[in-house]
C-alpha cells in the first residue's frame, strides 16, 4: 500500500508535507505509510483516497500492475482502434487503464507510445481512390483548432506520464523518460528546462557494453555476448544516421559541397548496414532540391519509391544477425502513408509535382499502399 500512496502522491505533484496537511497528520506519518512501517487509520482512508484522486477500492487493491501479456493485448486493441480512426475511443481506453492501474510503470510507458501514435495519425491524410473514407481521411476532416487542442492535450498527458516514470527512477524507463521530457521541453520552447534535464543526466551517457560482453563471456554465454554487441552496434548506426541527417539539414547552414559529401556518406552507411529501411534517399532528395539539382533529387526519390514498393531491406545479417532480424520485412502502412503524405504535401517537393517522373513515383507509392490493404 505504501508504494501506491507514494506513486499517487507524486503523480499529483504533492509533497509528503502537503499530503499530511490535507489530512491533518504529520509528514513523518505519511513517510511511515509510504515505507510500510505503519498504515493509515481506517477513518483516514476516504479522505486519503480523495486527496490522491482515487477511490478506496483502488487504494487497497493488490493488483498494482497488469501482466505483460494482458498489457500487450490492451495495446494491440488500442492501436487497432487508432488504425480504424476511433481516436476518441482509443484515448478513452488509455485513460481508463491508467486510472485503474495508477502505479503501473510499464503501462505508463506503453501509454506514451499510444499517445504518440495518436499524434502521428492525426497528421496523416489518405484519400482513398475508391471514394471510401479511411481513418486518416476522417482525421483530416477535423478543423485545425480541434487538431491543435488534441495535440496539446496528448502532449500534456505524455509529459505527466514521462514525469511519473522519471520520478519513479526505474532503470528500464528512466532514460526514455528523460528523452521524452527533453523533447517536449524543446517543442514548448522551455530551453532552460531541456538544458537542466540534459545536464542532470550527463552521468548516464556511460556505455557498459564492453563490461556486459565480458560478463557474458565469463559465464560462457557467447550468444548473449553476441546479442549485446549486435544490439549496441545497431543502436550506434541508428544514432550515427540521425547525426548525419541533422548535419544535412538546412538549419545547420553548412556549405553546399560539405552537405553533398555528408549526403554521400549517409548513402554509403545505408548501403553497408541497411538500417532504417534505407530511407536516407528521401532526405538526400531534399538536399539536392535545396541546391537546385532536380535531376539528382528525382533519382533519389525514385530509389525511395522502388524501396517502398518492395520489401524493407534486411539489416546486414553479417553484422546484426541473429539479434536484429525484423519479423516483418514489409513496409508498415503507417510508414508508407507518412512518406506519401510528405511527397504530396511538403513544400520542398512543389517544384517537382508537375513532372511526369515525379507523378509516376508517387503513383508507385500509392499502388504499394493498395497492395498492402
Amino acid at each position: 500500500m505504501g508504494t501506491k500512496i507514494a506513486s499517487l502522491r507524486r503523480e499529483r505533484g504533492m509533497t509528503q508535507e502537503q499530503l499530511a496537511a490535507a489530512l491533518g497528520v504529520s509528514a513523518p506519518a505519511v513517510s511511515k505509510w509510504e515505507t510500510d512501517n505503519s498504515y493509515p487509520d481506517i477513518t483516514l482512508l476516504c479522505p486519503l483516497a480523495r486527496a490522491l484522486g482515487t477511490d478506496v477500492d483502488n487504494l487497497l487493491t493488490f493488483e498494482e500492475e497488469l501482466s505483460q501479456e494482458k498489457l500487450g493485448q490492451y495495446m494491440v486493441e488500442i492501436i487497432e482502434m487508432i488504425r480504424q480512426g476511433e481516436m476518441s475511443q482509443a484515448e478513452e481506453k488509455v485513460n481508463s487503464l491508467l486510472h485503474r492501474y495508477p502505479s503501473d510503470m510499464p503501462l505508463k510507458f506503453s501509454a506514451i507510445a499510444a499517445l504518440s501514435f495518436l499524434e502521428m495519425n492525426l497528421n496523416l491524410g489518405d484519400s482513398g481512390e475508391d471514394g471510401t473514407e479511411t481513418s486518416w481521411e476522417a482525421c483530416d476532416k477535423k478543423d485545425t483548432k480541434t487538431k491543435e487542442e488534441d495535440r496539446q492535450r496528448w502532449s500534456r498527458r505524455k509529459k505527466e506520464l514521462a514525469r511519473a516514470l522519471h520520478d519513479d527512477g526505474n532503470p528500464a524507463y528512466y532514460l526514455s523518460s528523460v528523452s521524452m521530457l527533453v523533447s517536449l521541453a524543446l517543442e514548448e520552447g522551455e530551453l532552460e528546462e531541456a538544458e537542466r534535464l540534459l545536464k542532470e543526466n550527463l552521468a548516464n551517457t556511460a556505455d557498459f557494453t564492453a563490461l556486459w560482453v565480458r560478463l557474458h563471456l565469463k559465464k560462457g554465454d557467447r550468444d548473449q555476448a553476441l546479442g549485446t554487441l549486435q544490439r549496441q552496434t545497431y543502436k550506434l548506426v541508428v544514432d550515427l544516421r540521425t547525426c548525419l541527417m541533422y548535419l544535412m539539414s538546412e538549419d545547420m547552414g553548412l556549405e553546399r559541397d560539405r552537405v553533398i559529401g555528408i549526403c554521400g556518406i549517409l548513402e554509403q552507411i545505408d548501403g553497408l548496414f541497411s538500417v532504417g529501411g534505407n530511407t536516407g534517399a528521401g532526405l538526400s532528395a531534399e538536399v539536392y532540391l535545396r541546391i537546385g539539382e532536380q535531376e539528382r533529387a528525382l533519382e533519389y526519390l525514385e530509389q525511395l519509391a522502388d524501396q517502398i514498393a518492395g520489401q524493407m531491406a534486411l539489416p546486414n545479417p553479417l553484422v546484426f544477425a541473429p539479434a536484429i532480424t525484423p519479423k516483418d520485412l514489409t513496409w508498415s502502412r503507417e510508414m508508407q502513408l507518412a512518406i506519401l503524405h510528405g511527397l504530396e504535401k511538403d513544400a520542398c517537393f512543389e517544384p517537382l509535382r508537375s513532372l511526369e517522373r515525379f507523378q509516376t513515383l508517387v503513383q508507385k507509392v500509392k499502388n504499394s499502399l493498395n497492395d498492402s490493404t
